[in-house]
């Protein structure tokens, strides 16, 4: 700890006076010191002669002990980059940047230097997790190549009653030869800019080779994905009574911002490659992006993953707002709810879902499309979509319609898919940029293979006189809010 001035202040006074008493101080030391000769036996050299100091930590350097006794009076140091390492003098600099440097004394009119890097702290908030048990805490990681939580084991965990903070992934999961068994429950978890030009913001939760997987009432800032599963077959799946706000999957430009067109196409929830012979449940899950702020490709997404023919994935009574990619100057390619992969092995071809009353609001592409798989049905949701941001700008793209079957990969595996009893609206500017509907765009509807388009009833809240009414999406907003309310959901992070 450095002294205050009023100790640095006595102690100036009390040298003066022994000086005066001694009738020796003042001038004369300074030219009987002038006229010593170099103390240094041999060249001189620092120690430690390369060092490694990490940011906002401190390094001391000191002299070779051949190199005899060295008042500190007679040396200078300095720094090769005050943006990296400054200099507190006497040897000892503190770290700043992240980075290789110099640091150099100059003694007797020799000089020495030493090299030092300068790195990331360590994640004294961050945590490997190796055995099962209930975990609960506040973790963070403040290095972009280090999640704040990573579990490598296959026993049971449970993630309870937590906070998260990351400049990278906030969750990361790999799962040994039995398959992950995870269960997070009343977690917080934001995603911080990562700092460094060209990389992303985290993922809630990253999950690999997962045998059973739980995921409710947690809520969810600023993530880039905010539920991915890859390479599983899950025994169980619920995910269920989670928010999400203000997705952001466009890279760092390093200063606070992001780089234009460059994104890691992020998703809320995505299973790739995912296996659930027994189904699942994706439910009461709640998405809101806000113009501006915000930036998600599709905000659920199953890309060559599947339930069975006995046990569908469920995904039902969800409310997504905001599908769009704010700042970009190239064509948006996400939506809604996406059936995805072109796979023709019926192990791995998307399948067996079920997609009902669900919500999807204020798109700029596709409300629910299958542009793959097969026995996936769209019952009984509604899509509003006005087309426009809240300062009355285009979003939506031409030739977005509110549902879509098609078989975009024209593969073996798209037969039995149905959509009926869906509702709502989409609008999306013609070549003029005028509004135009865009409700159902199905070029591979097939009676043969049993693709089929059924009863839809559009009433096109949208469009009042014409002109898009984005008050509309506002309604579904309070519609929505009655519906928690009365089914008894508690949505979010509870603790």
């Amino acid at each position: 700890m450095r002294p205050s001035l009023y100790y640095k202040a006595m102690i100036f006074l009390l040298v003066m006076i022994a000086c005066v008493a001694a009738i020796g101080c003042g001038s004369g030391l300074v030219e009987s010191t002038s006229n010593q000769s170099s103390p240094l036996s041999t060249a001189l050299e620092l120690t430690p002669s390369t060092g490694v100091v990490q940011q906002g930590s401190s390094i001391h350097f000191g002299f070779s002990a051949s190199n005899g006794t060295i008042a500190d009076s007679h040396c200078t140091w300095s720094s090769g980059n005050v943006e990296l390492l400054v200099s507190e003098g006497s040897g000892t600099y503190i770290g700043k940047g992240l980075g290789s440097t110099t640091v150099s004394a100059t003694c007797y009119g020799q000089t020495a230097s030493a090299m030092v890097s300068v790195t990331s702290p360590a994640n004294p908030m961050a945590i490997r997790i190796t055995a099962g048990g209930i975990y609960t805490g506040n973790w963070n990681s403040i290095d972009p190549k280090v999640p704040a939580v990573t579990i490598l084991t296959d026993e049971p965990v449970a993630l309870r009653n937590s906070t998260i903070s990351s400049r990278g992934d906030l969750i990361v999961v790999y799962g040994g030869p039995e398959g992950a068994n995870l269960t997070i429950d009343n977690v917080t978890g934001t995603a911080l800019d990562p700092g460094i030009a060209g990389q992303g913001r985290g993922t809630f939760l990253d999950a690999e080779v997962m045998s059973r997987l739980s995921v409710t009432h947690c809520t969810m800032h600023g993530v880039s994905f905010g539920i991915y599963i890859v390479s599983s077959k899950l025994e169980s799946l619920n995910l269920r009574d989670n928010i999400a706000d203000n997705l952001e999957d466009r890279k760092s430009n390093g200063n606070g911002g992001f780089l234009l067109n460059q994104r890691l196409l992020g998703h809320f929830i995505m299973f790739n490659g995912v296996a659930m012979p027994n189904g699942g449940e994706v439910a009461w899950n709640q998405m809101i992006n806000s113009d501006g702020v915000a930036s998600v490709e599709d905000v659920i997404s199953f890309y060559q993953s599947h339930g069975s023919s006995e046990k569908p994935v469920l995904v039902h009574d969800n409310y997504l707002h905001g599908a769009f990619a704010t700042g970009q100057t190239t064509p948006y390619t996400g939506g809604g709810i996406q059936m995805d992969g072109g796979s023709n092995d019926p192990s791995t071809a998307t399948g067996f879902v079920h997609l009902e009353n669900n919500t999807v609001v204020h798109l700029a592409g596709f409300g629910i499309s299958i542009a793959a798989g097969h026995d996936i049905s769209v019952f009984g949701n509604r899509i509003v979509s006005c087309g426009k941001d809240s300062s009355g700008n285009w979003i939506g793209m031409p030739g977005s319609s509110a549902l879509v079957m098609w078989n975009y990969y024209q593969t073996s595996q798209y037969f039995n898919n149905y959509m009926t009893n869906n509702s709502g609206g989409l609008v999306r500017p013609d070549a003029n940029g005028n509004p135009s509907i865009g409700d159902v765009a199905a070029p591979s509807a097939s009676s043969s293979l049993n693709d089929i388009v059924g009863a839809n009833f559009f009433e096109q809240p949208c469009l009042a006189s014409s002109n898009p009414n984005l008050i509309a999406e506002s309604l579904e907003w309070d519609r929505w809010l009655k519906t928690v309310a009365l089914s008894g959901e508690s949505l979010g992070d509870q603790h």
